[in-house]
Protein backbone atom coordinates (compact mmCIF):
# COMPACT_ATOMS: atom_id res chain seq x y z
CA UNK A 1 0.00 0.00 0.00
CA UNK A 2 1.12 3.61 -0.40
CA UNK A 3 3.20 5.34 2.28
CA UNK A 4 0.49 7.89 3.13
CA UNK A 5 -2.14 5.19 3.72
CA UNK A 6 0.27 2.99 5.71
CA UNK A 7 1.24 5.94 7.89
CA UNK A 8 -2.40 6.84 8.47
CA UNK A 9 -3.30 3.28 9.55
CA UNK A 10 -0.39 3.05 12.00
CA UNK A 11 -1.11 6.54 13.36
CA UNK A 12 -4.78 5.76 13.98
CA UNK A 13 -3.90 2.43 15.61
CA UNK A 14 -1.46 4.14 17.98
CA UNK A 15 -3.94 6.89 18.87
CA UNK A 16 -6.76 4.41 19.45
CA UNK A 17 -4.56 2.50 21.89
CA UNK A 18 -3.84 5.76 23.74
CA UNK A 19 -7.19 7.51 23.42
CA UNK A 20 -7.62 7.70 27.19
CA UNK A 21 -4.72 10.11 27.55
CA UNK A 22 -2.90 13.12 26.15
CA UNK A 23 -1.41 12.59 22.67
CA UNK A 24 1.12 14.99 21.15
CA UNK A 25 1.71 14.97 17.38
CA UNK A 26 4.83 16.85 16.22
CA UNK A 27 5.23 17.97 12.60
CA UNK A 28 8.26 19.57 10.94
CA UNK A 29 6.32 22.30 9.10
CA UNK A 30 3.20 24.43 9.46
CA UNK A 31 1.72 23.00 6.26
CA UNK A 32 2.13 19.43 7.53
CA UNK A 33 0.61 20.35 10.90
CA UNK A 34 -2.39 22.01 9.23
CA UNK A 35 -3.02 18.93 7.07
CA UNK A 36 -2.82 16.67 10.12
CA UNK A 37 -5.30 18.78 12.08
CA UNK A 38 -7.80 18.56 9.21
CA UNK A 39 -7.22 14.83 8.80
CA UNK A 40 -7.45 13.97 12.50
CA UNK A 41 -10.61 16.03 13.03
CA UNK A 42 -12.37 13.89 10.44
CA UNK A 43 -11.96 10.81 12.64
CA UNK A 44 -11.61 12.28 16.14
CA UNK A 45 -15.27 11.75 17.06
CA UNK A 46 -14.93 8.02 16.45
CA UNK A 47 -12.27 7.92 19.18
CA UNK A 48 -14.03 10.34 21.50
CA UNK A 49 -11.15 12.81 21.49
CA UNK A 50 -10.74 16.47 20.64
CA UNK A 51 -8.05 17.80 18.29
CA UNK A 52 -6.25 21.01 19.20
CA UNK A 53 -3.40 23.04 17.76
CA UNK A 54 -1.93 24.87 20.78
CA UNK A 55 0.90 27.38 20.66
CA UNK A 56 3.17 29.08 23.18
CA UNK A 57 3.19 27.92 26.77
CA UNK A 58 -0.04 25.92 26.31
CA UNK A 59 1.81 23.22 24.32
CA UNK A 60 3.27 21.58 27.42
CA UNK A 61 0.26 22.05 29.70
CA UNK A 62 -1.81 18.94 30.28
CA UNK A 63 -5.13 19.46 28.45
CA UNK A 64 -8.50 18.57 29.92
CA UNK A 65 -10.04 15.35 28.68
CA UNK A 66 -8.94 13.11 25.83
CA UNK A 67 -6.97 15.37 23.53
CA UNK A 68 -4.71 15.13 20.49
CA UNK A 69 -2.46 18.19 20.29
CA UNK A 70 -0.78 18.88 16.92
CA UNK A 71 2.25 21.20 17.08
CA UNK A 72 5.17 22.16 14.88
CA UNK A 73 8.75 21.39 15.85
CA UNK A 74 9.48 25.13 16.10
CA UNK A 75 6.59 25.69 18.51
CA UNK A 76 7.64 22.69 20.59
CA UNK A 77 11.19 24.00 20.95
CA UNK A 78 9.85 27.46 21.77
CA UNK A 79 7.65 25.99 24.51
CA UNK A 80 10.66 24.33 26.12
CA UNK A 81 12.55 27.62 26.09
CA UNK A 82 9.80 29.06 28.32
CA UNK A 83 9.18 25.97 30.45
CA UNK A 84 10.18 25.69 34.08
CA UNK A 85 12.11 22.37 34.19
CA UNK A 86 11.15 21.86 37.83
CA UNK A 87 7.49 21.40 36.85
CA UNK A 88 6.90 17.71 35.99
CA UNK A 89 5.66 16.87 32.52
CA UNK A 90 3.30 14.01 33.25
CA UNK A 91 0.14 12.72 31.62
CA UNK A 92 1.69 12.62 28.14
CA UNK A 93 1.05 9.07 27.02
CA UNK A 94 1.98 9.14 23.32
CA UNK A 95 4.21 11.30 21.10
CA UNK A 96 3.91 10.86 17.32
CA UNK A 97 6.81 12.30 15.30
CA UNK A 98 5.79 12.95 11.71
CA UNK A 99 8.07 13.14 8.64
CA UNK A 100 11.30 12.43 10.49
CA UNK A 101 13.21 12.46 7.20
CA UNK A 102 12.90 16.25 7.54
CA UNK A 103 14.72 16.22 10.89
CA UNK A 104 16.52 19.55 11.35
CA UNK A 105 18.14 21.22 14.35
CA UNK A 106 14.95 22.60 15.93
CA UNK A 107 13.04 19.35 15.35
CA UNK A 108 15.83 17.21 16.84
CA UNK A 109 16.38 19.51 19.82
CA UNK A 110 12.66 19.79 20.57
CA UNK A 111 12.13 16.02 20.55
CA UNK A 112 15.35 15.47 22.53
CA UNK A 113 14.17 17.85 25.26
CA UNK A 114 10.79 16.13 25.24
CA UNK A 115 12.46 12.74 25.68
CA UNK A 116 14.52 14.10 28.57
CA UNK A 117 11.46 15.65 30.24
CA UNK A 118 9.44 12.41 30.01
CA UNK A 119 12.17 9.95 30.97
CA UNK A 120 10.55 9.23 34.34
CA UNK A 121 7.08 8.72 32.86
CA UNK A 122 5.66 5.93 30.65
CA UNK A 123 5.60 7.98 27.44
CA UNK A 124 5.62 6.11 24.14
CA UNK A 125 7.29 7.60 21.06
CA UNK A 126 6.16 6.63 17.54
CA UNK A 127 7.97 7.96 14.47
CA UNK A 128 7.16 8.07 10.76
CA UNK A 129 9.52 8.85 7.91
CA UNK A 130 9.84 8.39 4.19
CA UNK A 131 12.12 5.50 3.26
CA UNK A 132 15.54 5.76 4.91
CA UNK A 133 18.55 3.70 3.92
CA UNK A 134 19.38 3.01 7.61
CA UNK A 135 16.67 3.86 10.17
CA UNK A 136 18.16 1.85 13.06
CA UNK A 137 19.75 4.81 14.89
CA UNK A 138 16.60 6.89 14.45
CA UNK A 139 14.54 4.13 16.05
CA UNK A 140 17.04 3.70 18.87
CA UNK A 141 16.97 7.45 19.53
CA UNK A 142 13.20 7.23 20.13
CA UNK A 143 13.64 4.07 22.27
CA UNK A 144 11.79 1.96 19.73
CA UNK A 145 12.33 -1.77 20.28
CA UNK A 146 13.90 -3.61 17.31
CA UNK A 147 10.75 -5.71 16.84
CA UNK A 148 8.72 -2.49 16.48
CA UNK A 149 10.89 -1.06 13.70
CA UNK A 150 9.34 -1.46 10.25
CA UNK A 151 11.48 -0.33 7.34
CA UNK A 152 10.34 -0.30 3.70
CA UNK A 153 12.34 0.46 0.59
CA UNK A 154 10.92 2.95 -1.94
CA UNK A 155 10.18 0.02 -4.25
CA UNK A 156 8.01 -1.72 -1.61
CA UNK A 157 4.67 -0.49 -2.96
CA UNK A 158 1.69 -2.22 -4.48
CA UNK A 159 1.10 0.50 -7.04
CA UNK A 160 3.61 1.01 -9.79
CA UNK A 161 5.66 4.18 -10.08
CA UNK A 162 7.45 4.54 -13.38
CA UNK A 163 10.60 6.63 -12.95
CA UNK A 164 12.57 8.04 -15.86
CA UNK A 165 15.65 10.25 -15.78
CA UNK A 166 16.90 12.53 -18.54
CA UNK A 167 20.26 14.25 -18.21
CA UNK A 168 21.54 17.54 -19.62
CA UNK A 169 25.03 19.00 -19.96
CA UNK A 170 23.94 22.62 -20.45
CA UNK A 171 24.79 24.77 -17.39
CA UNK A 172 21.98 26.26 -15.29
CA UNK A 173 20.65 29.00 -17.59
CA UNK A 174 17.69 30.07 -19.71
CA UNK A 175 19.08 27.87 -22.48
CA UNK A 176 18.85 24.82 -20.21
CA UNK A 177 15.14 25.31 -19.56
CA UNK A 178 14.47 25.98 -23.24
CA UNK A 179 16.08 22.60 -23.91
CA UNK A 180 13.94 20.95 -21.24
CA UNK A 181 10.65 22.37 -22.52
CA UNK A 182 10.21 19.92 -25.41
CA UNK A 183 10.83 16.70 -23.39
CA UNK A 184 8.61 18.10 -20.60
CA UNK A 185 5.83 18.65 -23.13
CA UNK A 186 6.37 15.12 -24.48
CA UNK A 187 6.14 13.70 -20.93
CA UNK A 188 2.80 15.46 -20.41
CA UNK A 189 1.41 14.30 -23.75
CA UNK A 190 2.61 10.69 -23.22
CA UNK A 191 0.19 10.29 -20.29
CA UNK A 192 -3.35 9.08 -20.81
CA UNK A 193 -5.79 11.57 -22.33
CA UNK A 194 -6.96 14.21 -19.84
CA UNK A 195 -4.49 13.05 -17.15
CA UNK A 196 -3.04 15.83 -15.01
CA UNK A 197 0.60 16.86 -14.67
CA UNK A 198 2.68 18.84 -12.18
CA UNK A 199 5.86 20.57 -13.36
CA UNK A 200 8.34 21.54 -10.63
CA UNK A 201 10.69 24.39 -11.53
CA UNK A 202 13.47 26.10 -9.56
CA UNK A 203 11.83 29.47 -8.88
CA UNK A 204 8.72 31.62 -9.26
CA UNK A 205 10.38 33.79 -11.89
CA UNK A 206 10.96 30.71 -14.06
CA UNK A 207 7.43 29.37 -13.59
CA UNK A 208 5.77 31.71 -16.08
CA UNK A 209 8.60 31.41 -18.58
CA UNK A 210 8.28 27.64 -18.55
CA UNK A 211 4.48 27.88 -18.66
CA UNK A 212 4.85 30.00 -21.80
CA UNK A 213 7.33 27.50 -23.29
CA UNK A 214 4.78 24.72 -22.79
CA UNK A 215 2.07 26.77 -24.48
CA UNK A 216 4.47 27.45 -27.35
CA UNK A 217 5.02 23.71 -27.72
CA UNK A 218 1.24 23.32 -27.92
CA UNK A 219 1.12 25.93 -30.71
CA UNK A 220 3.72 23.95 -32.67
CA UNK A 221 1.58 20.83 -32.25
CA UNK A 222 -1.35 21.08 -34.67
CA UNK A 223 -3.46 18.79 -32.48
CA UNK A 224 -3.09 21.09 -29.46
CA UNK A 225 -4.48 24.44 -30.63
CA UNK A 226 -6.39 24.87 -27.36
CA UNK A 227 -3.32 24.05 -25.29
CA UNK A 228 -4.01 21.50 -22.57
CA UNK A 229 -7.74 22.24 -22.27
CA UNK A 230 -9.65 18.94 -22.59
CA UNK A 231 -11.76 18.34 -25.68
CA UNK A 232 -15.38 19.30 -25.04
CA UNK A 233 -14.70 22.29 -22.77
CA UNK A 234 -16.34 25.22 -24.57
CA UNK A 235 -15.14 28.81 -24.67
CA UNK A 236 -18.36 29.91 -22.98
CA UNK A 237 -17.74 27.48 -20.12
CA UNK A 238 -14.20 28.81 -19.69
CA UNK A 239 -15.41 32.42 -19.81
CA UNK A 240 -17.41 31.89 -16.61
CA UNK A 241 -14.15 31.09 -14.81
CA UNK A 242 -11.86 33.57 -16.54
CA UNK A 243 -14.03 36.52 -15.55
CA UNK A 244 -13.34 35.64 -11.90
CA UNK A 245 -9.55 35.91 -12.23
CA UNK A 246 -8.15 38.91 -10.36
CA UNK A 247 -4.67 38.84 -11.91
CA UNK A 248 -5.43 39.28 -15.62
CA UNK A 249 -1.91 38.18 -16.59
CA UNK A 250 -2.96 34.64 -15.65
CA UNK A 251 -5.88 34.53 -18.08
CA UNK A 252 -3.85 33.57 -21.14
CA UNK A 253 -2.30 30.64 -19.26
CA UNK A 254 -5.52 29.37 -17.70
CA UNK A 255 -7.39 29.59 -21.00
CA UNK A 256 -4.84 27.07 -22.32
CA UNK A 257 -5.00 24.72 -19.36
CA UNK A 258 -1.86 25.88 -17.52
CA UNK A 259 -1.97 27.04 -13.90
CA UNK A 260 0.51 28.03 -11.21
CA UNK A 261 0.77 27.39 -7.50
CA UNK A 262 2.82 29.53 -5.11
CA UNK A 263 2.32 32.19 -2.44
CA UNK A 264 3.06 35.02 -4.88
CA UNK A 265 -0.30 34.47 -6.54
CA UNK A 266 -3.37 36.04 -4.86
CA UNK A 267 -5.12 33.46 -2.68
CA UNK A 268 -8.38 33.86 -4.63
CA UNK A 269 -6.66 33.09 -7.95
CA UNK A 270 -4.65 30.27 -6.43
CA UNK A 271 -7.78 28.61 -5.07
CA UNK A 272 -9.58 29.10 -8.39
CA UNK A 273 -6.75 27.38 -10.26
CA UNK A 274 -6.85 24.49 -7.80
CA UNK A 275 -10.61 24.27 -8.41
CA UNK A 276 -10.06 24.17 -12.16
CA UNK A 277 -7.31 21.59 -11.66
CA UNK A 278 -9.63 19.39 -9.60
CA UNK A 279 -12.22 19.59 -12.40
CA UNK A 280 -9.63 18.61 -14.99
CA UNK A 281 -9.80 21.90 -16.89
CA UNK A 282 -6.37 23.12 -15.85
CA UNK A 283 -4.36 20.00 -16.60
CA UNK A 284 -0.87 21.33 -15.93
CA UNK A 285 0.28 23.02 -12.71
CA UNK A 286 3.69 24.72 -12.72
CA UNK A 287 5.09 24.85 -9.19
CA UNK A 288 8.31 26.45 -7.86
CA UNK A 289 10.62 24.27 -5.79
CA UNK A 290 9.89 25.97 -2.46
CA UNK A 291 6.13 25.45 -2.87
CA UNK A 292 6.41 21.65 -3.04
CA UNK A 293 5.72 21.47 0.73
CA UNK A 294 2.38 23.29 0.55
CA UNK A 295 1.07 21.86 -2.73
CA UNK A 296 -2.12 19.99 -1.72
CA UNK A 297 -2.75 18.04 -4.94
CA UNK A 298 -1.23 15.18 -6.92
CA UNK A 299 -0.95 14.29 -10.59
CA UNK A 300 -0.67 11.29 -12.86
CA UNK A 301 2.66 12.67 -14.10
CA UNK A 302 5.26 14.71 -12.24
CA UNK A 303 8.14 16.38 -14.06
CA UNK A 304 11.07 17.93 -12.19
CA UNK A 305 12.69 20.40 -14.58
CA UNK A 306 16.19 20.84 -13.16
CA UNK A 307 17.61 20.08 -9.72
CA UNK A 308 19.52 23.32 -9.09
CA UNK A 309 18.38 26.76 -8.00
CA UNK A 310 19.94 30.16 -7.44
CA UNK A 311 20.19 31.19 -3.78
CA UNK A 312 20.73 34.77 -2.60
CA UNK A 313 21.15 35.14 1.16
CA UNK A 314 20.27 38.85 1.22
CA UNK A 315 20.15 41.85 -1.08
CA UNK A 316 23.55 42.62 -2.53
CA UNK A 317 25.11 39.27 -1.61
CA UNK A 318 26.61 36.90 -4.14
CA UNK A 319 24.33 34.51 -6.02
CA UNK A 320 24.97 30.83 -5.25
CA UNK A 321 23.94 27.82 -7.30
CA UNK A 322 22.64 25.08 -5.01
CA UNK A 323 21.39 21.54 -5.56
CA UNK A 324 17.91 20.49 -4.49
CA UNK A 325 17.83 18.65 -1.19
CA UNK A 326 17.00 14.97 -1.43
CA UNK A 327 13.95 15.39 0.82
CA UNK A 328 12.61 17.98 -1.64
CA UNK A 329 12.89 15.49 -4.50
CA UNK A 330 11.17 12.83 -2.42
CA UNK A 331 8.35 15.27 -1.69
CA UNK A 332 8.02 16.06 -5.40
CA UNK A 333 8.05 12.37 -6.27
CA UNK A 334 5.28 11.76 -3.71
CA UNK A 335 2.98 14.03 -5.74
CA UNK A 336 2.81 11.34 -8.48
CA UNK A 337 -0.53 9.56 -8.04
CA UNK A 338 -0.24 5.85 -7.39
CA UNK A 339 -3.73 5.00 -6.10
CA UNK A 340 -4.92 3.58 -9.41
CA UNK A 341 -2.74 2.50 -12.29
CA UNK A 342 0.82 3.75 -12.62
CA UNK A 343 2.25 7.09 -11.64
CA UNK A 344 5.00 8.67 -13.74
CA UNK A 345 7.95 10.59 -12.31
CA UNK A 346 10.28 12.32 -14.77
CA UNK A 347 13.54 13.72 -13.40
CA UNK A 348 15.51 16.18 -15.54
CA UNK A 349 18.94 16.83 -14.03
CA UNK A 350 22.59 17.50 -14.75
CA UNK A 351 24.46 14.41 -15.97
CA UNK A 352 26.89 14.37 -13.03
CA UNK A 353 24.03 14.39 -10.48
CA UNK A 354 22.04 11.50 -11.92
CA UNK A 355 23.72 8.64 -10.02
CA UNK A 356 23.39 10.36 -6.64
CA UNK A 357 19.74 11.26 -7.03
CA UNK A 358 18.64 7.94 -8.49
CA UNK A 359 20.55 5.94 -5.87
CA UNK A 360 18.83 7.58 -2.92
CA UNK A 361 15.42 7.68 -4.62
CA UNK A 362 15.74 3.92 -5.12
CA UNK A 363 17.45 2.94 -1.84
CA UNK A 364 16.08 5.44 0.67
CA UNK A 365 17.33 8.72 2.10
CA UNK A 366 20.39 9.16 4.30
CA UNK A 367 19.74 10.85 7.64
CA UNK A 368 22.30 12.62 9.80
CA UNK A 369 21.93 15.03 12.70
CA UNK A 370 21.86 18.70 11.70
CA UNK A 371 22.20 19.91 15.32
CA UNK A 372 25.96 20.41 15.56
CA UNK A 373 27.18 24.03 15.52
CA UNK A 374 23.73 25.50 14.86
CA UNK A 375 22.10 28.64 16.20
CA UNK A 376 19.35 26.52 17.79
CA UNK A 377 21.86 24.52 19.86
CA UNK A 378 23.92 27.60 20.81
CA UNK A 379 20.83 29.57 21.86
CA UNK A 380 19.42 26.71 23.91
CA UNK A 381 22.74 26.02 25.67
CA UNK A 382 23.29 29.70 26.43
CA UNK A 383 19.82 29.93 27.97
CA UNK A 384 20.34 26.81 30.10
CA UNK A 385 23.57 28.23 31.48
CA UNK A 386 21.93 31.59 32.23
CA UNK A 387 18.94 29.97 33.94
CA UNK A 388 21.15 27.64 35.98
CA UNK A 389 19.44 24.58 34.51
CA UNK A 390 22.81 23.20 33.42
CA UNK A 391 25.57 23.35 36.02
CA UNK A 392 28.86 21.81 34.99
CA UNK A 393 30.04 19.87 31.96
CA UNK A 394 28.69 16.48 33.03
CA UNK A 395 25.15 17.80 33.24
CA UNK A 396 25.50 19.26 29.74
CA UNK A 397 26.80 15.92 28.44
CA UNK A 398 23.86 14.13 30.07
CA UNK A 399 21.41 16.47 28.33
CA UNK A 400 23.06 16.00 24.94
CA UNK A 401 22.96 12.22 25.37
CA UNK A 402 19.23 12.41 24.57
CA UNK A 403 19.89 13.75 21.06
CA UNK A 404 20.06 11.95 17.74
CA UNK A 405 23.50 13.54 17.43
CA UNK A 406 24.71 11.40 20.34
CA UNK A 407 23.84 8.27 18.32
CA UNK A 408 25.32 9.35 15.02
CA UNK A 409 28.54 10.82 16.41
CA UNK A 410 29.49 7.27 17.43
CA UNK A 411 28.29 5.40 14.36
CA UNK A 412 29.47 7.93 11.76
CA UNK A 413 32.30 9.88 13.47
CA UNK A 414 33.90 11.06 10.22
CA UNK A 415 30.80 13.06 9.27
CA UNK A 416 31.01 15.01 12.55
CA UNK A 417 34.83 15.25 12.76
CA UNK A 418 34.63 13.26 15.98
CA UNK A 419 38.00 11.99 17.20
CA UNK A 420 37.27 10.55 20.65
CA UNK A 421 36.66 6.88 21.25
CA UNK A 422 33.42 7.02 23.23
CA UNK A 423 30.11 8.81 23.02
CA UNK A 424 30.59 10.79 26.25
CA UNK A 425 34.07 11.90 25.23
CA UNK A 426 32.75 13.19 21.91
CA UNK A 427 29.86 14.96 23.63
CA UNK A 428 32.31 16.45 26.09
CA UNK A 429 34.27 17.94 23.18
CA UNK A 430 31.04 19.36 21.75
CA UNK A 431 30.31 21.01 25.14
CA UNK A 432 33.84 22.50 25.17
CA UNK A 433 33.17 24.11 21.78
CA UNK A 434 29.80 25.40 23.02
CA UNK A 435 31.57 26.99 25.98
CA UNK A 436 34.12 28.59 23.64
CA UNK A 437 31.39 30.17 21.54
CA UNK A 438 29.49 31.21 24.68
CA UNK A 439 32.59 32.83 26.18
Amino acid sequence: MGYDLTQHIFRMTAIKASSDAWVLVVAPRKSVAADLVSELRLVSKAFGVSVESPTGQHILIVPKGKTICVVTAAHLLGAFSRRNPKIPLNGLHLVICENLEQLNSEYELGISLLRHATQSYPTRFVGFANSLNDPADLAAWLDVDPFALHSFKPSDRDQSLIVSTQTFTIPHSTALFKAMAKPAYAAIRSAAENDSAIIFVPSRSQARLIGQDLITQCALDRDSEKGFIPVGVSDDYMADYLVRIQDHSLIDFISRGVGFFHDGIPRHDRNLMLELYAEGIVRVLVVPRDSCWTLPVRAASVVVMGTQYVYVEDEGSERQLRDYELIELVRMQSRAVRHSGSGHFHLFCQAEAKDTFTRFLNDGLPLESQLLETHDLDKWYHQQIQDGTIVGKQQAVDMLSFTFLARRVVNNPTYYDATAGSRDQNLSQIVDKLDERLG
